[in-house]
C-alpha cells in the first residue's frame, strides 16, 4: 500500500514545488464547532503523514504561551496547501471568513500555494 503513495512526487501535486523530499505542508483551515470533522479528515490522511509525503498543522498545535495570531499567519503563509473545512460556522467566524480565507486566496491566486475547499455541510 506504501508503494502507492511512493508512485507521486511533490511536484506531481505541486508543480511549481522544487524538487524535493521534504514533505509537502497543510493547513488547515476551519471553525472550531467542526474539531469531529477535521480530526476524521486527519485521520484519512494518516498514512501520507507516516509516510512522509505530508505534514499537517492546525491550531490546537500552539503551544502554551504562543502569541496565536503571528503563529497562525506564519503557518498559513508558509503551508503548500491549504485546506479550507468550509462551513456555515466557518463563514460565521469573522476569523476564519475574514482573515484565513482571505490570506489562503491571496497565496493562491500568487501562485504560492493551492487552495482546496472542502464542504463539510451545505451552506450559503
Amino acid at each position: 500500500m506504501e508503494e502507492d503513495y511512493n508512485r507521486f512526487s511533490p511536484t506531481q501535486v505541486l508543480p511549481e514545488k522544487q524538487v524535493s523530499e521534504d514533505p509537502i505542508k497543510i493547513f488547515y483551515s476551519y471553525s472550531r464547532k467542526d474539531l469531529d470533522m477535521r480530526n476524521a479528515l486527519e485521520k484519512h490522511l494518516s498514512a501520507l503523514k507516516k509516510a512522509g509525503r505530508i505534514s499537517t498543522w492546525h491550531d490546537l498545535q500552539l503551544e502554551a504561551g504562543t502569541e496565536w495570531e503571528p503563529a497562525i499567519l506564519n503557518k498559513l503563509d508558509t503551508a503548500d496547501i491549504i485546506l479550507l473545512l468550509i462551513s456555515s460556522d466557518f463563514i460565521d467566524s469573522e476569523y476564519c471568513y475574514g482573515t484565513e480565507l482571505k490570506r489562503a486566496i491571496a497565496r493562491h491566486d500568487a501562485g504560492t500555494a493551492r487552495v482546496i475547499p472542502i464542504i463539510l455541510r451545505p451552506c450559503d
